[in-house]
């Protein structure tokens, strides 16, 4: 049953660290510094504050600088946004065949995915397939081609952590792409100490070899590095498996997921019964405006999605939201120029461009940076567009998504934030009052682990 969210309201936002009573500067320690902003919302969407420590300062808000992508996403696309994915041609088509090439030009579907579209990840594909075959062809006499002018330039920021970037909670976004622009690999121990550990990889995957094993005197301090070679179909591999280790399979970044994913839709062509005389290939520019569709795939709504971003924060699909701003909105494509649009939405929204600073729209870069007074103001403005409760509806409750792992709360639907030294939660408490409380809480240069913050998060929040 859908939530309602009253627009009477109570806006919190707290950054502390390390303290059992959060407002007490004086307890603070270990480099520890935060800010806070208590505020009521008044009938014109104003603030009235109620309570402020450091509210103007620029704090590291990790995943909870998912609420402000989403909230822009919302406000400039619609909750009933849908990806759209063609195959378009400039050829004739006579008697069942493709005359010339078959285009696919990728929207930066994030529904791609086995876990979004089960049991068949392919289902777009299927689609598309379906689609060209209802209007009665039966073969590509050219090739399949990939239009990536639409997405130029670099898809990540430049200051993510390189440590990051090779597994799935830091891929990078990408225009066309299965299951979140992952591959599956296992490693396991070599069969003698000294030679290569063992890789089972897709077979269009080439992984250069480094790592070896190594005795059982190193158990725990074994160390592999994967290092994707972007732009090719090639893993490196390197480092150490102690023997003593037990295999483990992990989904790594693919370096090449346009190509990759084009292959398989060559594939899945092949296999209904539609041949493709030529090859497939990637095109950046293709400046062909006599194109024609023959067939679209239009994804899920952005609403069905966002589960995904705000109570189990995917990353990837929130960059991907980003990605989707920069062509929509920017009309570029590029993702620097989404990340610009979000800039553009917190100046219309908040009305001060020193209030932040941003590099992504997943909080995974440490350069991320929000002041208090900021995610009060865009919180607040949520709470009165009709797009608020599809918002709110996305966020975790207690025990659900990335709070299963916290402390008991009191009821509330919110959003998680960790990265190094800094945990956050920010979203609606539901006290016995009918009018909700809006919270952000920040733990910023904590030097103890994230239980400990989380339950001092908890405990502020049961004062609450």
């Amino acid at each position: 049953m859908p939530r309602t969210i009253t627009t009477s309201l109570v806006v919190l936002v707290i950054v502390s660290a390390g303290l059992n009573v959060p407002h007490a500067e004086a307890q603070r320690s270990g480099g520890a510094y935060a800010g806070y902003l208590a505020a009521t919302v008044a009938d014109d969407g104003g603030l009235e504050v109620v309570m402020s420590e450091n509210d103007d300062r620029l704090l590291t808000p990790a995943s909870v600088l998912k609420v402000i992508t989403v909230s822009a996403v919302l406000d400039l696309l619609g909750p009933e946004y849908r990806w759209s994915t063609t195959l378009e041609t400039s050829a004739d088509v006579l008697n069942g065949v493709v005359q010339g090439d078959l285009v696919l030009v990728p929207g930066a579907d994030p529904t791609w995915n086995d876990e979004l579209t089960e049991p068949d990840g392919h289902v777009a594909v299927r689609a598309l397939i379906a689609q060209i075959q209802s209007g009665g062809v039966r073969r590509i006499q050219g090739d399949l081609v990939v239009d990536t002018g639409r997405f130029p330039g670099r898809r990540h920021p430049t200051d993510r952590d390189f440590s990051d970037l090779p597994y799935r909670f830091g891929t990078p976004p990408a225009p066309l792409a299965l299951d979140d622009a992952t591959v599956r690999i296992q490693v396991a121990a070599g069969a003698e100490i000294g030679g290569p550990v063992r890789v089972t990889a897709p077979v269009d995957l080439d992984v250069i070899n480094l790592a070896r094993t190594v005795g059982q005197n190193r158990h725990g301090e074994g160390t592999l590095d994967l290092v994707p070679l972007w732009g090719t179909d090639t893993l490196l591999l390197q480092g150490e498996f102690p023997v003593s280790e037990s295999a483990f399979r992990i989904a790594v970044s693919d370096p090449a997921p346009v190509s990759r994913a084009a292959r398989r839709v060559a594939e899945m062509l092949a296999e209904d019964g539609v041949e493709l005389a030529g090859t497939v290939r990637l095109e950046p520019e293709l400046g062909d405006t006599n194109r024609r569709v023959l067939a679209e795939f239009r994804s899920s709504p952005l609403s069905e999605v966002l589960d995904r971003v705000l109570a189990d924060s995917h990353n990837w699909t929130a960059d991907m939201l980003v990605l989707t701003l920069g062509w929509e909105v920017a009309r570029t494509g590029r993702f620097d120029d989404g990340v610009a649009v979000i800039t553009d939405f917190l100046e219309r929204t908040v009305g001060s461009d020193a209030a932040w600073s941003l590099e992504d729209g997943s909080g995974l870069s440490a350069g991320n940076l929000i002041t208090p007074r900021a995610v009060v103001t865009v919180l607040a403005y949520a709470l009165r567009q009709p797009w608020g409760g599809t918002l709110f509806e996305a966020l975790a409750t207690p025990g659900q998504g990335t709070l299963e792992s916290w402390p008991a709360l009191p009821p509330l639907s919110a959003k998680t934030g960790t990265l190094q030294h800094t945990v956050g939660l920010a979203g609606v408490l539901r006290q016995d009052s009918t009018a909700p409380v809006v919270f952000c809480y920040f733990v910023n240069h904590h030097p103890g682990r994230p239980s400990a913050a989380r339950r001092e998060i908890a405990a502020a929040l049961e004062q609450w």
